[in-house]
């Protein structure tokens, strides 16, 4: 295979053929050690809610394959990092630790190992797991602290250490890292399962290098990020190129703080995208700054949903997309501000003004891809370390596009799998119940193709409990080419004066009520919904997702016609 021209990167002397066969093996590889990960797991939110990340990265640092693409660049600077923080002091066996999210990481509570694979004295590659643990001290059990004003106040910030060296455990450090969480034997358990899957991924990989040599598997680790920077350049070329403005407001509506305004300038030029946030707000002493390896994560899935599949996530993408931040702003926080919410908000706002922005250059019209995301933890009030998060039944709806309705989830929501209710409800423990999960009427933002609804759930609690909360984020989900926007965000609490609206932030708070209901965002229209078929329309009334003021006075549909169906009512541009 030839380099490119101006390409200052060797041509590789492996064929091409086992070149593909490699990089489909390697990524092959992070699918099995991803499985692995998911069935060892001690804990549901890695064996249920995938809450983890697998990665493979060359000597450089620079990922080459990985199992979540919503990580991608917190996982490529923690590497990078990592690397650099212990340059000719990794050796064969030893395993690094950290959960920093100024250097890379997502929040306190997500910890990093990376090791690297050393076969006959010569370094190969490294390999990165990502796992969630439920506690890492701080003020709160969960380490998601409303009025945290610090990083401390949230948890234990722990640069890069080695947990493990030669093979064997640094019993010391380990057991310092231990004592520092309210869950010891459940956190040593969780590091266990990383650490195992990353001996898995040593042994799979070096049963590649046998089998076709070290220089053939390192030249397929660059061979890969070629595929993808080649894959990614070829659609940006088709773009207009230019600077393109996009942005999203945190509105905090329900606080004194004043809004969070994240703003953007995207530049196509020349194959490449370079997306610019430096004229961002400064950082704030909340728990939404968004750490920068988020940043680059959030952008980096927006733009493979814009290369609609078949690019793999990897750093071949970082190659063509530039991503710029000024420290010390929401998009880039420093210490010592707080951050464990927001690789959801301003997580969200990030991405939306990445889509807005590039819509102008590819020409898509894209819509919300993510929902406004509530946190609702409660526990019982004799035990500290055990958060149950509710804010998991508050399911949102995916927004409509040119190619059809919306449905499902949005498309940069969680990759978790919802638990069956009754398995939930069993293994809580805590008395609280599901009464009901229904699509929420008129939620879907109306449209030629409209947006999926929201959900209805109505939660039974039980006594005795500590809520924290954070329900501040209400702006509603954007519609596009005419669409409206999905419904809006409600949460409320059931108490003797009836259904009262949640408080927008809590901490430790005891709530009098006997029921909770979660309401997310349905998400946006696409389209004049004087375009959509009247027939869809009857469907989606006799569905129950709209009612009849929505067909009559949204639609223009008139009711109880002759022939048994709607149709438009007489003046109205119904297309048929």
């Amino acid at each position: 295979m030839m380099a490119a021209i101006g390409d200052s990167r060797p041509a590789l002397a492996t064929s091409q053929i086992d070149l593909e066969i490699l990089r489909t093996r390697i990524i092959a590889c992070t699918e099995e050690l991803a499985a692995s990960l998911a069935s060892a797991a001690p804990i549901s939110e890695m064996s249920q809610a995938s809450q983890f990340v697998v990665a493979i990265a060359d000597t450089d640092g620079n990922v080459a394959a990985i199992d979540d693409a919503q990580q991608l660049g917190s996982i490529e600077r923690t590497v990078g990092h990592v690397i650099e923080y212990f340059k000719f002091d990794l050796g064969d066996g030893d395993v690094v630790l950290t959960n920093d999210p100024y250097i890379g990481g997502t929040r306190v509570q997500e910890v990093t190992l990376v090791a690297p694979l050393i076969i006959g004295g010569e370094l190969v590659l490294y390999l990165a797991v990502g796992v969630h643990l439920r506690d890492m001290g701080g003020q709160l059990g969960g380490n998601l602290y409303p009025d945290a004003t610090e990083i401390l106040a949230e948890g234990v910030l722990v640069t890069p250490m080695k947990v493990q060296r030669m093979g064997r455990p640094v019993r010391d450090v380990l057991g310092v890292f231990l004592l520092n969480g309210r869950r010891p034997d459940e956190t040593r358990s969780s590091l266990r399962t990383a650490i195992a899957t990353l001996e898995l991924g040593q042994q799979r990989l070096g049963d590649l290098v046998s089998s076709y040599g070290h220089n053939a598997v390192v030249e397929a680790l660059q061979y890969s990020q070629d595929y993808t920077e080649r894959l990614a350049r070829r659609v940006f070329t088709t773009w207009t190129p230019g600077s393109h403005d996009g942005g999203r407001c945190l509105s905090l509506s329900g606080t004194s703080d004043t809004p969070i305004n994240v703003r953007l300038t995207a530049t196509v030029e020349d194959g490449t995208v370079t997306l610019d946030f430096s004229d961002s707000d400064d950082q704030r002493p909340m728990f939404v700054n968004c750490p920068v390896g988020v940043t680059a994560s959030r952008s980096y899935s927006v733009i493979l949903t814009m290369l609609a599949g078949g690019v793999p996530p990897n750093s071949g993408l970082s190659r063509v997309v530039h991503v710029r931040t000024r420290p010390g702003s929401v998009v880039h926080p420093v210490f010592p501000a707080p951050c464990g919410w927001g690789n959801i908000h301003c997580g969200n706002e990030i991405a939306d003004a990445v889509a807005e922005a590039l819509s102008h250059a590819s020409e898509q019209a894209l819509g919300s891809l993510s929902v406004p995301r509530p946190l609702i933890l409660c526990r019982q009030k004799d035990n500290r370390s055990d958060q149950t998060d509710l804010g998991v039944w508050g399911i949102g709806g995916a927004s409509a596009s040119a190619q059809g309705s919306g449905w499902g989830p949005p498309r940069l929501s969680a990759r978790a799998q919802l638990q069956s209710i009754e398995q939930w409800e069993t293994e809580t423990g805590l008395g609280l119940q599901v009464q009901c999960q229904e699509f929420a009427q008129d939620s879907g933002g109306a449209g030629e193709h409209v947006g999926a609804p929201g959900v209805d759930t109505v939660i039974a609690l039980a006594g005795d409990r500590l809520y924290t909360l954070w329900t501040d984020a209400s702006s509603p989900v954007r519609g596009v080419a005419g669409g409206l926007p999905g419904g809006g965000m409600e949460i409320a609490f059931h108490t003797t004066d009836g259904w009262i609206p949640a408080p927008p932030s809590a901490s430790e708070s005891t709530i009098s009520a006997d029921f909770l209901r979660l309401r997310l965002a349905g998400g946006g229209g696409y389209g004049s919904p004087r375009d959509r078929a009247p027939a869809s329309i009857e469907d989606d009334l006799a569905d129950g997702l709209i009612s009849e003021t929505s067909a009559r006075e949204i639609y223009q549909l008139a009711l109880n016609h002759p022939d048994g169906v709607g149709a438009p009512m007489e003046g109205s541009d119904h297309n048929d």
